[in-house]
């Protein structure tokens, strides 16, 4: 093979040629993928913990669209598209990784909460920040100092192979038909339908309801029919709904001896009720009730929130497919075949996951099991060898730790051997993965010191170069930061403001915003009524510490201080720190295409608490979450510059967009974690994070971080053991190893089993056809599995929100 050089591309020889390069197509079709791209690869990371670059996507999209279809557009207005694409959807890992910790730690974010738009607003300053305080710094980064940015160079590499573009576009588009087709018996039976009564048998032996709902669908039909219920039926639901208040009463004030008391007496009521009444589902009791009492109409009951019965749509249960039966020497079905004690042998095919394991015979305790996800699949290929690193930990948790420790009796003997992996990922795996991930992110920071220096270096000389009539103005840079500061000071102070207890400390009520706070030990103090702000102003000091303790609640630093005066000095504090971390992760990401991301996050959230009070905690995660998207935009924009500046495209061009569209991302990934957290209420009762599809890892470790800070009760010497051991990665392969071989700990193992899969069809695709076949046309195929899972899964739980 020759190793001749071939034609060299000047990057200089477009920019004084006439070609096609900001135009609408370009905006509008960039503005489109960037919205998509955003809102996929922001489910993809609440799920798998990790995100995706979209800049990949967005140009080969651009391709198959501006020069496949309109069949017009340059190279650089290709560039222009994926430009604006990037600048929208790369922010969502700085988002995913913080504000979900809110929901983690009992937060509630909804349409009608300020808070919400004030996060919302403080993450638009931030990307505004991050882009217009890594402007200045292009001419010495990218043609001074040269430094590689991988990305942007593997982009570039992309838009000067324009003849394969539309072909790449085509696979592309096809892995998302591949996995919206592979993903819809997963997802569609989320989607619920009320049941005819003459399919309530055939719905019980197919196990899609059970006995007491068919039964209670019966019973409600015959109410409609009669239009009322049985006294006893009407009695016991009056019961359970005054039952239903005073347990809430009990949790708002747990102190509350009465209330304690009526829930018992109320508990006893309900337990000698007729059977035939008990053999009916709760909320069909109250609803019962309700009607009797003329609250509701009798043939309102016949909804799913009733109790009336309804039928999922068809899904990979429906095949059938089961473990082969084997029985003891009495006849007995063999308990490792018949998990559920149904008499029949256990699904080895269900709508979610495939029983490797027990088809082949190994031990339940041993988790071998794969999840139906085209998403983790995909990110796995497009992690490569790499990837194999997430898979490690995994395997080293389900594989190793949990059946040891089930062996020796560390798990208690009454756990079932196929419940010993759950309990093993509580007990274990969760705070071990968790120490490794902080311990990881924090090599990732200290790795990032040679950064800092030569960020430094670069800030000096910087100040000395003269960017031209090519680099976006001065004063347009400063009115874009000064605009974003005042904003950022704007939404510290209103969050200081609030009452930082979401309780009445008197009464346990829910606070009311028009009630006025009270200030003590830095804190707004919320309540529900006047009367209660009355009686908190009589209580003596000691009370009113006594609560703050109660709430994890010390002064900070600048507890002392006015609290407009607080919030302007941590406002100032959260920008400085913007511009010195942005500068940080762009140098990193420039030399290594690695950033310690989440390493930021946990200390800007420490800092904050440390600073405003460990109560603090909206504060907390609204500068982190402002720091993270400025950072992570201020490493994208130097990827995208450098593309820029690798096929002649003009800089001012690129700054202008970037700066005018990388607002819509943060509003993009906050309404996805809306949408995934109210879906998600629905299906399954809770908004975010362990018992929903979306764990959202990252924003895991962030609740263990604030609950340590707060002096709440943690498993510490898990969380040692893990972050040491995390650290000692880091002097391994790269110093943020630890992070991936945490996150696959605590993840649910079967998306890591898949992801492996994916990691090691990658080697096998490159071994056989060679990388250049392999990233050519595999990587844009898989990218393609990713957004097409998550745009499905996104598209129904919109439906499902709808429905209810």
């Amino acid at each position: 093979m020759s190793n001749a050089p071939g034609p060299q591309f000047d990057p200089q020889a477009n920019r004084g040629a006439k070609y096609r390069e900001v135009t609408a197509a370009a905006i509008i079709f960039g503005l489109l993928i960037g919205i998509v791209i955003n809102a996929a690869i922001a489910y993809a990371g609440l799920k798998i913990g990790f995100t995706i670059v979209g800049s990949p996507i967005a140009a080969v999209l651009g391709f198959g669209v501006l020069r496949g279809i309109l069949r017009k557009g340059s190279i650089l207005e290709v560039n222009i598209t994926q430009t604006v694409g990037s600048s929208i959807d790369t922010v969502n890992s700085g988002i995913i990784f913080t504000v979900p910790v809110l929901l983690l730690l009992g937060y509630t974010l909804s349409w009608s909460d300020p808070n919400f738009w004030v996060l919302t607003a403080s993450c638009v300053a931030g990307v505004v920040l991050g882009v217009a305080f890594i402007i200045p710094l292009r001419k010495q980064m990218i043609e001074i100092d040269r430094l590689r940015f991988p990305s942007g160079t593997a982009v570039a590499a992309i838009l000067k192979s324009p003849g394969a573009g539309p072909k790449k576009a085509i696979v592309l588009l096809s892995g998302i038909a591949i996995a919206m087709l592979i993903r819809f018996p997963v997802a569609l039976p989320a989607l619920r339908f009320n049941a005819d009564i003459g399919e309530l048998d055939r719905l019980v032996d197919a196990g899609k309801i059970s006995e007491r709902d068919r039964a209670t669908t019966l019973a409600i039909q015959d109410w409609i029919d009669a239009g009322g219920a049985p006294p006893e039926v009407v009695a016991l639901g009056r019961t359970l709904d005054a039952l239903s208040e005073a347990r809430a009463d009990a949790a708002k004030d747990p102190s509350n001896e009465a209330a304690a008391e009526r829930v018992e007496a109320l508990e006893a009521e309900a337990a000698g009720a007729p059977p035939e009444a008990l053999a009916l589902t709760p909320s069909a009791l109250m609803g019962a009730f309700e009607a009797s009492s003329g609250e509701r109409s009798w043939s309102s009951l016949r909804s799913r929130r009733a109790g009336w019965a309804t039928k999922p749509l068809w899904g990979y249960s429906d095949l059938g497919l089961r473990l082969p039966e084997r029985r003891l020497a009495d006849g007995t079905l063999n308990p490792e075949v018949d998990h559920d004690g149904d008499g029949v042998p256990d699904l080895v095919l269900d709508n979610e996951h495939f029983d490797l394991g027990r088809l082949l015979g190994i031990p339940s305790y041993i988790f071998f099991v794969l999840a139906i996800t085209p998403l983790s699949l995909g990110a796995g290929y497009l992690s490569g060898k790499p990837g194999l690193m997430v898979l490690a930990g995994g395997v080293l948790a389900y594989f190793v730790l949990n059946p040891v420790a089930y062996r020796l009796g560390f798990i208690p003997p009454s756990v079932e051997p196929h419940q010993a992996p759950d309990v093993g990922r509580i007990a274990f795996n969760r705070p071990l993965g968790i120490g490794l991930l902080l311990g990881g992110a924090m090599m990732g920071v200290l790795s990032a010191l040679p950064a800092m220096r030569a960020a430094l270096k670069s800030i000096a000389r910087g100040s000395k170069t003269v960017g031209g009539a090519s680099e976006l103005g001065l004063k347009t840079i400063t009115i874009a930061i000064l605009g974003a500061i005042l904003v950022v000071f704007l939404a510290a102070d209103y969050v200081h403001k609030e009452a930082f207890n979401r309780f009445d400390p008197v009464n346990g009520a829910p606070v009311a915003r028009q009630v006025e706070t009270a200030e003590h030990m830095g804190y707004a103090v919320g309540f529900a009524t006047e009367e209660t702000a009355a009686e908190w102003a009589s209580w003596d000091d000691a009370q009113r510490d006594a609560y703050m303790a109660s709430q994890n609640a010390k002064p900070g630093w600048l507890s002392g201080m006015n609290p407009h005066v607080k919030a302007a000095i941590i406002a100032l504090v959260g920008v400085a720190w913007i511009w010195f971390a942005g500068i940080i992760i762009a140098q990193c990401t420039g030399m290594t295409d690695w950033s310690p991301i989440s390493g930021m996050a946990l200390l800007t959230v420490v800092l904050v608490l440390l600073l405003g009070g460990t109560g603090d905690v909206i504060a907390g995660v609204l500068l982190g979450a402002t720091l993270c998207v400025a950072i992570t935009i201020a490493s994208d924009m130097m990827q995208d510059l450098k593309t820029g500046h690798m096929i002649g495209a003009t800089p001012r061009k690129q700054q202008m967009l970037e700066l005018s569209f990388t607002g819509i991302g943060p509003i993009v990934s906050m309404v996805t974690i809306l949408i995934i957290a109210a879906a998600n209420m629905e299906k399954f009762g809770v908004a975010i994070g362990p018992g929903t599809d979306t764990t959202a890892p990252q924003a895991q470790a962030l609740a263990a971080v604030i609950t340590g800070v707060q002096g709440g009760e943690m498993p510490y010497m898990l969380y040692g053991a893990g972050a040491a051991l995390g650290v000692l990665l880091g002097f391994g392969a790269f110093a943020g190893l630890g992070v991936l071989v945490g996150l696959s700990m605590y993840l649910p193992f079967q998306y890591i089993l898949t992801y492996g899969i994916g990691c090691l069809l990658n080697m096998a695709v490159t071994r056989v056809k060679g990388r250049g076949w392999s990233e050519e046309w595999g990587v844009p195929l898989c990218a393609g599995l990713v957004v097409g899972e998550a745009l499905l899964d996104l598209g129904v739980n919109g439906l499902v929100l709808l429905m209810s």
